[in-house]
């Protein structure tokens, strides 16, 4: 796999910008010893950019000699704070999958309340009796129509329960 370093030969600092994934559209970022991952996310490389304005950059590719040298002898951009970085966005996501998981729960919940309200009207409909034919038949649609609701919810309820086990 080919992984890229951004060098800038006015400071003679880089910042690895690791792979570029396709399917994703962006480079992995830089790789965190501590946390053992990639960033997989390209603020260092926004603020390596935007640090290093108008100075003359260099994109070098792994396994080539200038790559080799710039890794052995450059500094390497905010090497410091890329743990703390890379510590910030493991927590936005472990946030954000949290929310994620309220907001399923929260539908769930949405969606047993209002078949607990259609099996309580559905409920209502059976026990009421037709005066005469018309109104039987009648009746009788209703109750059809809020079986089929009901079967509907029922499978929505079985199909987002299987997906967020």
């Amino acid at each position: 796999m080919r992984e890229y370093a951004l060098y800038c030969v006015d400071c003679h600092e880089y910042t690895s910008l690791g792979a570029f994934v396709d399917k994703e559209g962006h480079f992995e970022g830089e790789y965190s010893l501590l946390h053992n991952r990639k960033a997989n996310h390209d603020e260092v490389m926004c603020r390596f950019l935007i640090r290093h304005a108008r100075h003359t950059l260099r994109m070098e590719e792994s396994r080539t000699k200038p790559y080799s040298d710039i890794l052995r002898t450059a500094g390497r951009f905010m090497e410091a704070q890329i743990d703390e970085m890379i510590e910030r966005q493991i927590e936005r996501s472990a946030e954000s999958e949290h929310e994620r998981t309220m907001e399923r729960g929260l539908g769930q919940l949405q969606l047993n309340v209002l078949r607990g309200i259609l099996l309580q009207e559905f409920e209502s409909i059976s026990r009421e009796r037709g005066d005469n034919a018309a109104k039987a038949q009648f009746l009788l649609g209703k109750e059809e129509g809020m079986k089929r609701a009901l079967g509907l919810l029922d499978d929505l309820l079985e199909k987002t329960n299987l997906l967020f086990r």
